[in-house]
């Protein structure tokens, strides 16, 4: 291979010549942006490629750090494409495949299959002769219906039995659980599907859906997980799981069954364990949210205050996601005033202790988490389950802040502000449903607080003048 193939979209790249640059470009990119981290006293590691905000330590910087990330990556993405598209059409793939370059974890595992799908030109017509054929014939995998449960099934079990490992021995809910491991499982079940006969699209989602539906039966089975956080999962799992399962219909569904065709798919089940080793050794940093929920209220600040620090009884909740075990408060009583004040918050599976951090009365109030309970009940088949991201607090409260302003007329806007860390992985996937459940607790706790303080306030003006205070 010549230095000019690095540009050259019209040529070919062997496998091997595939591993080579891939391997050399990373190690320069990722030692020069290391390099650049540093003079920017940013810490850089694997995982800042998926999270590069979580360490830049001021606005500016970031602007100016961001800036020089991008221009000096253009080059390496350029060969990074150039050599992808080239690779590609050597091992007869289709050219729009490229577009995995750019998914993350998944192009790692698009990685080690295009380092070793050999040249278009050396396949061999293995068709009835290999050992794989003579298993699918074996296990009555010549029917559609056949091939696809038996498919389906050891995908399943591969994927709950990944799971359990990963639950019992590191308990990490991170990027090769939630993004690695269904891309393989689509995969392998689609690579079996496809070994005795060609299939067509619509298999490939049948086969991939009942995957899904089997690991996510397996891990119930395993008591590892409940059933709120397995439909949680579901829709990301089903995606990546059908993403794989197309790669694999592209690469393996053809008239011939070819022996050596095995090897794509021993390559990605070689780099899952390293995915999974690699996120344990040097695990990813813990992205940081804030939900802000606002409301009106018709009554004046210092109302509302007396209603915020501290509210009775919430009555009983008919919401959804509570009915289903989702942690909600129901009071909440303080102690003494000011910053040495002692607040608890009483939720549905136990109690908050909240240390203040800021008291502003009429204007600013704030909260910490000390002290936690579970934030849910599982739904399971059994009585009681111990989840690792329950037990561990992955998701973890670690502020509360209400700012009360005056509207025109006396009444009131108040603006609440969670601020959470969430160790599970993708952060921006399952911050969909951490924002919509914090919601949901901010607006029992709103209306609560509203109809509280507007009460206060219709009897303080049937007392007085007339105006709200």
């Amino acid at each position: 291979m010549k230095i000019s193939d690095l540009w050259d979209w019209r040529g070919r790249v062997t496998r091997r010549a595939y591993l080579l640059t891939g391997a050399i470009a990373f190690m320069i990119k990722h030692n020069f942006d290391r390099l650049l981290a540093y003079k920017f006293h940013v810490i850089w590691n694997l995982w800042s490629y998926w999270s590069p905000m979580g360490s830049v330590p001021s606005a500016g910087l970031l602007r100016q750090f961001f800036f020089l990330l991008a221009i000096t990556a253009l080059p390496f993405i350029w060969i990074g494409v150039t050599m992808t598209v080239n690779r590609l059409r050597d091992a007869g793939q289709p050219l729009w495949l490229v577009v995995l370059f750019f998914v993350p974890i998944v192009n790692l595992l698009f990685f080690a299959i295009l380092c070793v799908l050999p040249s278009q030109e050396s396949r061999v017509d293995l068709r009835g002769s290999g050992s794989f054929t003579r298993i699918a014939v074996q296990l009555g995998m010549q029917s559609r219906i056949g091939s696809a449960v038996v498919a389906a099934v050891v995908a399943g079990l591969l994927a709950a039995s990944v799971v359990y490992w990963d639950m019992k021995s590191y308990g990490l809910y991170g990027l090769s659980v939630f993004i690695a491991l269904p891309f393989v499982m689509g995969y392998l079940a689609v690579w079996l599907h496809c070994l005795a006969h060609p299939r067509t699209g619509f298999d490939v989602l049948v086969v991939v859906s009942l995957a899904v539906l089997f690991s996510g039966m397996g891990i119930l089975a395993v008591a590892v997980e409940g059933l709120i956080c397995l439909v949680m999962a579901a829709p990301i799992a089903w995606l990546l799981a059908v993403m794989g399962g197309f790669l694999a219909y592209l690469i393996h569904n053809r008239r011939e069954v070819q022996e050596y065709l095995a090897s794509p798919l021993a390559a990605m089940l070689l780099v899952l364990p390293a995915l999974f080793g690699a996120e344990h050794i040097g695990a990813p940093p813990q992205p940081r949210f804030q939900v802000h929920t606002g409301i009106d209220i018709a009554a004046p600040p210092m109302t509302v205050w007396n209603r915020l620090i501290a509210f009775p009884a919430i009555p009983a909740t008919e919401a959804m996601p509570f009915r289903l075990g989702i942690a909600y408060p129901i009071e909440a009583r303080i102690q003494g005033e000011g910053l040495t004040a002692n607040r608890e918050c009483r939720f549905s599976t136990g109690s908050f202790k909240e240390p203040i951090l800021a008291w502003e009365p009429g204007k600013h109030f704030a909260f910490g988490v000390a002290d936690e309970p579970v934030l849910m009940k599982e739904l399971s088949p059994y009585r009681d389950i111990k989840v690792r991201h329950l037990e561990d607090h992955d998701f973890q409260p670690e502020r509360g802040d209400f700012v009360l302003t005056p509207l025109p007329g006396g009444g009131t806007h108040m603006e609440g502000t969670t601020t959470y860390l969430n160790k599970m992985w993708p952060g921006f996937y399952w911050r969909l449903w951490a924002d919509a459940i914090v919601h949901s607790i901010h607006r029992r706790v709103f209306i609560q607080i509203k109809t509280l303080a507007e009460e206060d306030a219709r009897r303080i003006v049937g007392r007085g003048d007339g105006k709200l205070r």
